[in-house]
């Protein structure tokens, strides 16, 4: 939701739109204004347009009202047809503030429909709001439907004040206790602990053990994005036990759903699986179309916990249609980052920035911060590849924001970016720490710290002389490794002592490590990153790379400094030699200078790409 204000018209109303005004407050449409005032429909939209006075005539139509003493929430909207589907953008103006969704799909008559249940829920929530609490049968009742749509619409967050107030009434019901428990874990709240128990207590003095265990699980959430990973795999592994004796229906799908993201972030992924698979059997399709939703949603992001690229893609994109047809714009938000890493694994550039604003866009219109800033950090790794510094510097100014900034996740992903513009900007020797403090923030959270980042740690620590942290690098890396043995953290195991032999000179090594670390990462989003290091000790050790060795790259050997260093030198083989004589070019200066060499700034002693490994990390 984005809070917007109106501006009033540039003059006072006529007697005659004020009438019309005052028939759209009761709810009366253009044609039965025009049987009022004995007029053509045709007159009266162009009164209203002239009462509007604006580009935007449903906002300032409300604006109007609303200086009338009229508290009518305006919904204007705009169908439109989009690469074969049709797009139906909407407004609803209500109380001062704007609510906007975007619906696509292949039938009109649907969308509106989708679009209605919505902006039907948003006006039901903001009257209860408004209303004085009355706890009664009737009372309770209007709550217990509203939840259920709001679970049916992925809206249950909006809900929280309203469930708060409601927490606080004896009579609360256990679903409502639930619900809010749900959405105070999403957003880490301190006060998850207090009310989950709350939560617990109310269940086992209704006997009701099934709540018990969501309690349970939403505790979970809440210990692993704080950081306590070990008591969070406890919480979801008891919870899992009383779930699948208690619970029933969508309360059971919700739940083992919750609980494979939960162990999928903390890197249980086969347990993942098969949760995922089970939740799946629970869900009708037919009858809940959210939970289908949200299934989609959680094999999207286990693909992208185990680094997979889909081969085409599909599931990805069926996921994002599904989420667009329903109107979920928090989903949507997840799965476009998602896409994005899928297209850039795939060296498509272009498609995955795409993704990525689309991403930002969808969680700034939704108001869902946990996805903003997971899009404005993946968007700001992609420009730092890039040696983007002014793309990474918005990036930086977005997670300025107090909504954002005040959060944990938040400041860590800012530091991550911050570390990425010190390097970019010659300043690697003070990158570092910013990069190490993030990652003991992050390093826990699954998708919130990619595989390639511990390249970009051993990469900042050898930039910057520092070759004991690298060491402490690759030691960290081999205790997570140890943890959690998948292929991509075995490549990049390999990978990061490849890295460091290579600064020690033992090329061959470095060699035969680097080939071992991208045949691991062949199929997973690895892959391109690791390829410009493995051509450049290609040349280092004389090997002939072939003919086009980055073809495979696409637009990670056109688009990224290391890929088009590797991509000049390759072009230029005759020149090798000559090349390991060059003066060093320094790191940030943003000279593409086909010379694969690079110097920190402020060492005496230049660092080449011969000791430092060109990676586009």
């Amino acid at each position: 939701m984005i809070a917007t204000s109106a501006t009033a018209a540039d003059a006072a109303l006529t007697a005659r739109e004020a009438e019309i005004l005052h028939f759209i407050a009761h709810g009366l449409t253009s044609k039965q204004i025009a049987r009022e005032l004995n007029i053509s429909p045709y007159t009266v939209n162009i009164r209203l347009c002239e009462s509007a006075k604006a580009d935007n005539p449903a906002q300032a139509i409300a604006h109007a009202l609303r200086d009338q003493g009229q508290d009518t929430g305006v919904v204007g909207s705009q169908l439109s047809g989009v690469a074969g589907h049709y797009q139906l953008d909407w407004q609803l103006y209500l109380d001062g503030q704007c609510h906007a969704n975007r619906v696509k799909g292949e039938s009109p008559a649907e969308m509106a429909l989708v679009a209605a249940q919505e902006i039907a829920f948003l006006a039901r929530l903001h009257a209860l709001q408004a209303s004085p609490l009355s706890p009664n049968a009737s009372f309770w009742g209007h709550i217990d439907a509203l939840l259920t749509l709001a679970e049916s619409l992925n809206q249950v967050d909006r809900m929280a004040p309203l469930l708060a107030q409601c927490a606080e009434l004896p009579q609360c019901p256990v679903q409502v206790l639930a619900a809010l428990v749900e959405v105070l874990a999403q957003r880490t709240d301190r006060s998850t602990p207090g009310m989950a128990e709350r939560l617990s207590q109310r269940a086992r003095q209704s006997c009701d053990s099934a709540y018990e265990g969501w309690a349970r699980l939403c505790l979970a959430k809440f210990h692993l994005y704080v950081g306590e990973a070990a008591v969070a795999r406890q919480q979801a592994m008891g919870a899992l036990d009383v779930l699948r004796r208690h619970a029933s229906g969508a309360l059971l799908s919700r739940g083992l759903m919750l609980a494979t993201h939960v162990l999928g972030m903390l890197g249980q992924h086969g347990d993942a699986q098969a949760l995922l698979r089970e939740a799946q059997g629970t869900v009708d399709t037919t009858l809940h179309a959210s939970l289908s939703c949200e299934v989609q949603l959680r094999r999207c992001e286990l693909a992208c916990l185990q680094a997979d690229i889909a081969a085409t893609g599909q599931p990805f994109q069926e996921a994002l249609e599904l989420a667009q047809r329903l109107g979920f714009q928090s989903t949507e938000s997840w799965l476009r980052v998602f896409c994005a890493m899928q297209c850039l694994a795939a060296g498509r550039f272009t498609d995955g920035h795409q993704h990525l604003e689309a991403a930002r866009e969808a969680s700034e219109q939704r108001g869902v911060a946990r996805a903003l800033i997971y899009a404005t950090l993946q968007t700001g790794c992609f420009h730092a590849r890039n040696g983007n510094l002014a793309g990474l510097e918005q990036c930086l100014s977005r997670l300025g924001d107090p909504q954002l900034r005040d959060t944990a996740l938040g400041t860590a992903a800012w530091r991550w970016l911050r570390a990425r513009h010190l390097v970019l900007s010659g300043q690697a020797r003070d990158a570092f720490a910013l990069a190490e403090q993030a990652m003991r923030e992050l390093a826990h959270l699954g998708l919130w710290w990619g595989e390639d980042n511990w390249l970009f740690m051993a990469q900042v620590a050898l930039l910057g002389g520092h070759r004991a942290m690298a060491d402490n690098v690759l030691a960290e890396l081999e205790a997570r490794q140890l943890l959690h043995p998948a292929a991509p953290r075995r490549a990049v195991l390999l990978a990061v002592q490849g890295m460091l032999a290579h600064h020690d000179g033992a090329q061959a090594q470095a060699h035969r490590l680097f080939e071992q670390a991208h045949e691991l990462a062949r199929h997973t989003l690895m892959a391109q990153v690791l390829l410009p290091g493995l051509v450049w000790l290609s040349l280092v050790n004389g090997r002939q790379p072939g003919a086009n060795p980055l073809a495979a790259a696409g637009d990670w050997a056109e688009l990224t400094p290391e890929g088009r260093h590797v991509q000049a030198v390759v072009l230029r083989q005759s020149q090798w030699g000559d090349a390991l004589q060059q003066t060093a070019l320094m790191l940030g200066t943003g000279t593409d200078n086909p010379v694969p060499v690079v110097a920190d700034a402020g060492d005496a002693a230049l660092i080449r790409y011969v000791q430092c490994l060109p990676l586009p990390v």
